[in-house]
């Protein structure tokens, strides 16, 4: 125990906090012998399964400690936060009653145990809204060369990679052999070698195609309670007027540059799209005031604007309609939605001078409690909350057809391989991703956000645009490269307002992963998975001859 105690709290500081937006370095540690270390700890340890669920119970509450912040999602919170890490904490304490009782490993143990986590960390997809956070694999992307690998067998691969690539290195830690040495480092420097051809075959092709897409992405960077007005903290409101006059105030930054796409956040406004809630007159005078003489004449009629007692009332997608019209840009923009009794937290794409070609994505992903009711009798217990509405399940993915096929992904969305492989399927050469990560101030989740975006431009060959009400508002290219993000100059992203310009190359390229997706890796995973059960099978076996004697 004295030997293991080390190796168990050393392994722990090298897996939790290695993640790429933690550390690069230790993002790699992590991914080739991190895991390694707490094996070999496991060895003398006779109460393996609580071992297993402790050591990654205490990985998942410094990696999720996002969670824990109460301050917009109350108190409850903080359970969701210890559940999900005691959850994942029993999952990786499952994993580890089919972990070796000794070394050496044997090659088909070791391709049963990655196969047997690949598979768990895939099922949670399917409980509730899914939890695409956080799997294993992440901690090998911490640079693009090494994650380029992701074009054949998407995040999930990477996480059998890791768990194979460490037990190998267990081998290597007991048996320093050169046989042993060749096979770990072998598979360690694979997905390298890969990543340098690949990244350098697509920069010569990329070099070719030379006809960029301007991009204004807008970060309005407004907590809950200065977007929409609460009776407790009505002081820190900002008027919808005065938040629609600053994101144009922003965008006259560039306005001296071409804009082809205006991208505003998730929820940019409070109200709905089409909700007249604007008086015609003070709109106007906002952008004369700013543009100096101009015709809004085109966008008054519905559905943007509405009569009421000889007034005329417009709505947050006329604001929309008369910047695509002023900058002859495209705008895509996040705004809740209804039809009849339901309502959809959307985003809407707007195409300059065509006021009748509209069109609406809806969210697929709806977070539980926040954005949906999973279960009715927890009805009295959100209403504490003021929380009443939900939103409905968007149905499927959709491309928007303009300068440039693109398809929106909307906040936790991104998050979730399958869903952005969807869009690129129907021929989406651009994914735009709009967000509102303020609901947890001043913590790590934008930056682990990011990190995931970063993974779906790679999966599909496809360049992707972030803005963020709060968050990392940039652009990332087609191999997974950051190509700018807004930022000051002392690096501070999250309580920054405006809008960030940038030329985007636009080349795309077919991959492997977009074609068959996470089949591949959950095939040959169902593949390794009863060698593992064979040997468990075994073990049991001998462990009940041994008592019965």
């Amino acid at each position: 125990m004295k030997v293991s105690f080390p190796l168990f709290v050393l392994s722990w500081l090298i897996v939790a906090f290695g993640q790429p937006q933690m550390s690069p370095l230790l993002s790699f540690l992590s991914s080739t012998c991190g895991f390694a270390l707490f094996w070999i700890s496991l060895f003398t340890v006779k109460k393996r399964f609580l071992s297993g669920t402790l050591w990654f119970l205490f990985i998942q509450l410094v990696q999720l400690s996002w969670l824990a912040s109460p301050t917009y999602q109350g108190i409850y919170i903080i359970f969701v936060y210890v559940g999900l890490s005691i959850g994942l904490g029993l999952q990786f304490g499952v994993l580890t009653l089919f972990s070796p009782q000794k070394p050496p490993i044997p090659l088909p143990q070791c391709l049963g145990i990655a196969a047997l986590w690949t598979i768990m960390e895939w099922s949670r997809l399917h409980i509730l809204c899914g939890f695409a956070w956080n799997p294993v694999g992440l901690a090998h992307t911490g640079y693009p060369i090494g994650a380029q690998m992701a074009t054949i067998w998407g995040i999930f691969g990477f996480s059998f990679w890791v768990i194979l690539v460490n037990l190998l290195a267990v081998n290597l830690f007991f048996d320093p052999s050169k046989k042993t040495l060749c096979t770990w480092g072998g598979m360690l420097s694979f997905p390298y070698i890969f990543g340098l051809f690949h990244m350098q075959y697509h920069d010569i092709k990329k070099s070719y195609f030379s006809e960029p897409l301007h991009v204004a992405l807008v970060q309005t960077s407004l907590l809950p309670d200065q977007k929409v007005y609460f009776h407790q903290n009505g002081a820190y409101y900002v008027s919808p007027y005065q938040q629609w006059k600053n994101i144009v105030l922003y965008l006259e930054q560039c306005a001296s540059k071409k804009i082809d796409l205006i991208v505003l956040p998730e929820a940019a406004l409070p109200y709905s799209a089409y909700a007249t809630v604007y008086k015609h007159n003070s709109v106007k005078n906002i952008f004369e005031n700013i543009w100096g003489t101009v015709d809004l004449s085109p966008v008054l009629a519905e559905p943007f604007i509405e009569k009421k007692e000889e007034e005329i009332y417009v709505s947050n997608a006329f604001w929309a309609q008369v910047i695509a019209n002023h900058y002859d840009a495209e705008v895509v923009v996040g705004l809740d939605d209804c039809d009849g009794d339901h309502n959809y937290n959307s985003a809407f794409h707007f195409i300059p001078h065509k006021h009748d070609s509209v069109t609406r994505y809806e969210k697929r992903v709806l977070l539980p409690l926040a954005e949906y009711l999973p279960f009715s009798f927890l009805k009295p217990f959100i209403a504490r909350y003021g929380i009443t509405q939900f939103f409905t399940h968007g149905k499927r993915a959709k491309v928007m057809k303009g300068k440039c096929p693109l398809s929106i992904s909307i906040c936790y969305e991104e998050c979730f391989s399958h869903l952005m492989r969807e869009g690129r399927l129907m021929g989406a050469k651009l994914f735009v991703n709009v967000t509102n990560d303020a609901w947890y101030p001043s913590s790590r989740l934008p930056q682990q956000h990011f990190d995931h975006g970063r993974i779906r431009a790679i999966e599909n060959g496809v360049p992707l645009i972030r803005a963020c009400n709060t968050g990392v508002t940039a652009g990332i290219d087609s191999l997974g490269r950051t190509i700018d993000t807004f930022q000051s100059a002392k690096g501070n992203f999250e309580q920054e307002r405006g809008a960030l310009y940038l030329s985007l190359n636009l080349y795309v390229f077919p991959t492997l992963y977009t074609i068959w997706g996470d089949r591949f890796i959950l095939f040959l995973s169902f593949c390794c998975l009863p060698t593992l059960m064979k040997r468990r099978k075994n073990f049991l076996a001998e462990n009940a001859r041994s008592a019965l004697t």
